[in-house]
């Protein structure tokens, strides 16, 4: 009941503290600590000097107040050593000293009798020797989940204990170091591969785990070789250019997997051998191509269709209406004024658009068994289009409309103004293939990594 109470009154005090002054707040501590509720007048205390440091008053009553919650807890503190509680005991003095610093944090000082510091050094000992025996103990049963929980506790409580420190990351590398160890020999390279280098970002150089990594590497890597890409449309270059573009891609994947060779070398290793790109799509070729350029797979593409679609400005004729002033005489005030018409008029509008298209084949071969381990076909269009107006007049007086009339919104106002200042450009051919080039290189790209995470897992 205790608790709840406690609970509820410092509910009501944050309700309260917002508006509430320092002076209010000593008040209603010190009426409280009359009815001996000392924790409830203590928090009182504590926010009136929160919010004024200079209050004398609320010092004195958080001096007495605080003291003998303080002495509570120094109490329970006693309470559970007596009973052999060392954990409990420890969470205790935490709980104390805690309270010490946030009152001190404030300018009252309490005073912790030197016995209770003793007993505290005594079982906390008691508890870091225990801790560390059942630390050791688990370790030794490879129980480590439950050794790192033991050093760690022994960490927060002295960081200096013993080798604590090295046992926790010890605790937490061995097993991770073990999976690795497990998913090498089973052929799991990656995996092996990312669980060193999980390991060596704890402990650096444990065992030997960065010859392992080095070796999961080495074991595991994937080497491909790209082909020349070939063109079977009339327009000259594709298949050089979608090369470059996907050899750039291959290349700059975040992958160490995955390991591409150089095409000249494999073309001048093809040539040596008097072997045309057709042979390699043979099975017993493919196998000893292979083996010549140390690759497991080779990469082939084609550019199937390509197409442009050059488009021509198409102009509209809009109708618009021009502002102008008419200067006019007020009879009543004999003053002259300016009255804001409309006149019917015509500005012109524009589209264009350029596109261009393209059907692109890849295909991914095994050397070690002549196998296709991907093969798709990719279809493409990119385009570029332009929307803008042109007017004689000046801008600033024109104005959308209809047959009905002009339109003064301003928003269609500022759409207008927008088409009158758009670009009137658009993108080349050239500038549109290499942007279709990149996406084709990226798709192939982004589908070969995939291959790659369901071959080498």
């Amino acid at each position: 009941m205790k608790f709840y109470r406690t609970l509820i009154y410092l509910f009501l005090i944050a309700l309260i503290t917002g508006c509430a002054t320092s002076k209010s707040f000593s008040k209603k501590g010190a009426k409280l600590e009359e009815a001996g509720l000392m924790e409830e007048a203590s928090q009182l205390y504590l926010v009136s000097l929160q919010k004024n440091r200079s209050n004398v008053d609320a010092k004195i009553g958080l001096k007495s107040t605080g003291q003998i919650v303080l002495s509570r807890y120094l109490s329970e503190f006693s309470q559970q050593k007596v009973f052999g509680n060392k954990r409990e005991a420890i969470n205790s003095w935490a709980k104390a000293m805690n309270y010490k610093d946030k009152v001190a944090s404030l300018g009252v000082q309490l005073n912790v009798p030197s016995v209770y510091a003793t007993d505290y050094e005594e079982i906390k000992n008691a508890h870091l020797d225990e801790l560390y025996e059942q630390g050791l103990t688990h370790l030794d049963a490879q129980n480590y989940t439950e050794a790192e929980k033991c050093f760690l506790e022994i960490k927060q409580l002295d960081k200096h204990y013993e080798d604590a420190h090295e046992l926790a990351d010890i605790a937490f590398v061995e097993p991770i170091y073990l999976e690795a160890l497990s998913a090498m020999n089973n052929g799991k390279y990656r995996s092996a591969y990312k669980k060193f280098n999980s390991a060596l970002s704890r402990i650096d150089n444990y065992k030997d785990s960065k010859d392992k990594k080095l070796e999961s590497l080495q074991l595991g890597q994937f080497t491909l070789a790209m082909l020349p890409f070939e063109n079977s449309t009339r327009t000259r270059g594709l298949d050089i250019t979608i090369s470059a573009y996907c050899l750039e891609a291959l290349t700059s994947v975040n992958d160490p997997f995955l390991k591409i060779v150089d095409r000249e070398n494999l073309t001048l290793i093809l040539e040596e051998q008097q072997l045309g790109l057709s042979g390699i799509m043979d099975e017993e070729t493919a196998v000893s191509v292979g083996e010549l350029i140390g690759a497991q797979a080779i990469v082939s593409g084609a550019i199937l269709n390509y197409g442009e679609s050059i488009g021509r400005p198409q102009r509209s004729s809009r109708i618009g209406y021009e502002q102008y002033k008419v200067k006019k005489l007020n009879k009543e005030s004999n003053k002259y004024f300016y009255e804001t018409k409309y006149r019917k008029t015509s500005y012109n509008e524009y589209v264009n658009r350029n596109l261009v298209t393209a059907t692109f084949q890849y295909k991914v071969i095994s050397l070690k068994t002549g196998e296709i381990l991907a093969s798709k076909i990719i279809e493409k269009e990119v385009e570029d289009a332009v929307r803008y107006a042109t007017y004689d007049g000046e801008l600033s007086n024109l104005y959308p409309g209809s047959e009905r009339g002009v339109n003064t919104n301003r928003r269609a106002k500022a759409n207008l103004n927008s088409m009158m200042t758009a670009s009137q450009n658009v993108k080349s051919p050239d500038e549109l293939s290499n942007d279709l080039f990149k996406q084709l290189s990226d798709q192939m790209t982004h589908d070969i990594e995939e291959l790659m995470l369901k071959i080498l897992q």
